[in-house]
């Protein structure tokens, strides 16, 4: 009876083992399924999720990147510059055309342009027109731009006008009888020097500029030199304690909104650069320049018609100086020249010519006309100040 009770025992232990195994396994057979469907229903997405977060991530890094590095962007023909020449006066128009004239006219009358054209060739090989806003070497134009930088820095207690020019350049020969001023109106009895084709350094211009003797007293007679300008445009260098371009576009060319101006060799990075012709012999031919660090101070800027515009009504209007300075600066001392331009009767007036190019810059007192003519002819028309006088009359008589 006991061996019947203890066999059923086992066969009831054996049964429930069996149970318990078979209901194991069919967890396990589950759990296997469970993570199957799991793995088959995730992975993919989360790799989708992944690879779109990656593209993502490479667009912002890619952009990210433009923006540190703008030169890495492709440049395309529609961001080219947009030409638009002004021709509201068909009779001054007329009347350059009639000239021949080559280069950029602009004339503003009461803040109205009337005129900001082009006329022949930029480029008479190339077949490139002129137009408004062609660049153009101004020659001894940039003298204004260095004398409104000199009247700055007197604003700041820089420099004094009247002080001796061996106050900045100790050694300079006669430094203490030749002061800014005169220098400022070419009545220092510097003369020229000569201006070559070799690069040369700052200091060793003025070395070169030493060798010279004065041609009269300081201050007793007018005699026009490059030279004078050189020489405020190294002291300018010394006093402000950065090179000159970098001071002049800080301080006078971005203050007046010029955007296509600027010194020596960046004239060929320009959109619309000139090239400068001589007619001779009934042929036009492209004389030589001298090297840029020649002219440093006296005739390396190059700019368009329009900027020269601006600066002129930035000058005029105490953009540039007070009108305390701006009184000093209008006032003539000798042969009507004032500081960096001439007084006329009735405008003030600056003129620049280099081998290729002839220039003239001019606005009335009062401020109401402005007229601006770059020629890349140096000798295309006899005489730009007759044709500056004629433009006036033909708006007195008209406007």
């Amino acid at each position: 009876m006991f061996e019947r009770k203890v066999k059923r025992k086992m066969a009831d232990v054996r049964l429930e083992v069996y149970r318990i195994r078979r209901r194991n396994r069919a967890i396990k057979q589950f759990l296997i399924l469970f993570l199957a469907t799991a793995i088959i229903t995730f992975v993919p997405g989360y790799f989708y999720y992944s690879s779109k977060n990656t593209k993502a991530e490479s667009g912002v890094s890619k952009n990210q990147s433009s923006k540190v590095n703008p030169p890495l962007k492709k440049k395309v023909a529609a961001s080219a510059p947009q030409v638009e020449d002004i021709t509201n006066d068909p009779a001054i128009y007329e009347y350059l055309k009639s000239l021949n004239f080559t280069g950029t006219a602009l004339v503003v009358k009461d803040n109205k342009v009337i005129l900001n054209k082009g006329f022949g060739y930029a480029d008479s090989e190339k077949k490139l027109s002129n137009n408004s806003q062609t660049v153009f070497y101004i020659g001894s134009i940039t003298k204004v731009f260095i004398s409104a930088s000199i009247m700055q820095q007197q604003e700041k207690g820089k420099i004094n006008i009247n002080d001796p020019v061996a106050k900045y350049i100790p050694d300079f020969p006669n430094g203490k009888e030749i002061t800014l001023y005169h220098l400022l109106t070419h009545t220092s009895g510097i003369p020229e020097h000569s201006e070559t084709t070799q690069k040369i350094s700052h200091d060793d211009l003025i070395k070169k500029i030493e060798k010279g003797k004065l041609k009269f007293k300081p201050g007793s007679e007018w005699n026009y030199s490059d030279s004078n300008y050189t020489i405020l445009a190294y002291i300018l260098e010394k006093v402000t304690g950065e090179p000159l371009e970098t001071y002049v576009k800080q301080h006078v060319f971005d203050v007046a909104g010029m955007e296509h101006t600027g010194f020596g060799e960046a004239f060929y990075k320009e959109p619309f650069p000139s090239k400068g012709y001589k007619q001779k012999g009934g042929t036009m031919i492209t004389p030589d320049l001298p090297d840029m660090s020649q002219l440093f101070g006296c005739g390396d800027v190059y700019t368009t018609a329009y900027d020269m515009y601006l600066f002129d009504k930035a000058l005029y209007t105490g953009k540039l100086m007070s009108q305390k300075s701006l009184k000093q600066f209008f006032t003539p001392f000798k042969h009507n020249y004032a500081l960096g331009l001439y007084s006329d009767p009735g405008s003030y007036s600056d003129h620049g010519v280099l081998p290729g190019w002839n220039t003239l810059n001019s606005f009335s007192k009062s401020g109401s006309t402005y007229v601006v003519l770059l020629s890349n002819v140096q000798n295309g028309v006899k005489s730009l100040g007759v044709v500056n006088n004629q433009i006036y009359l033909m708006l007195r008589n008209k406007h």
